[in-house]
């Protein structure tokens, strides 16, 4: 069997359980600064949140619906060196609710990228494979993503447009 190089994974991913206070909360005790949270509550029927430093931290996708991105700084508003801070948003933080969080670390804030026929904006730990790309463009594009192999996922998303247009597509 054929082993990664990752002698300690949590060191590029965490999953944290947290329970909501209805006010700002502060989730710390990662072994890391994460640059990309996946956020969900656990008891009920809410929705997948995502929230990266690529795209700013009150910026909001969600996976289980095709509507673009939405800012709310009521939700997840910061990301800290061992956790992220959340506000007062009843969809990640409501009072008395269970929630995970599934954390992973990129390459920190974002940095310009020209590979490829369209720039980007990355986040990109090559060590982990795993990076968070930004782009503007339609139809056939090629864009940088910093990890200097072909990726065997890649989840592409249309952030702006109309609301309910915006299909996620995987390969």
């Amino acid at each position: 069997m054929a082993y990664t190089a990752i002698d300690d994974p949590t060191l590029y991913f965490e999953t944290k359980l947290y329970t909501g206070n209805g006010s700002t909360n502060n989730i710390t005790g990662l072994s890391f600064a994460p640059d990309w949270v996946w956020l969900k509550e656990r008891g009920g029927t809410g929705d997948n949140r995502f929230f990266d430093t690529v795209r700013g931290a009150t910026n909001d996708l969600v996976s289980n619906t095709n509507d673009g991105e939405a800012d709310s700084n009521t939700s997840l508003t910061a990301f800290n060196s061992d956790g992220f801070t959340l506000g007062n948003e009843g969809g990640v933080n409501n009072n008395t609710d269970t929630f995970v969080s599934w954390n992973w670390k990129g390459g920190g804030s974002a940095s310009a990228n020209s590979d490829g026929s369209t720039a980007s904006s990355i986040s990109a730990n090559s060590t982990a494979g795993f990076s968070i790309v930004s782009y503007t463009g339609a139809g056939a594009t090629t864009y940088g993503h910093g990890l200097g192999a072909t990726p065997k996922l890649i989840i592409i998303k249309k952030r702006t447009g109309d609301s309910g247009n915006n299909n996620w597509f995987v390969y």
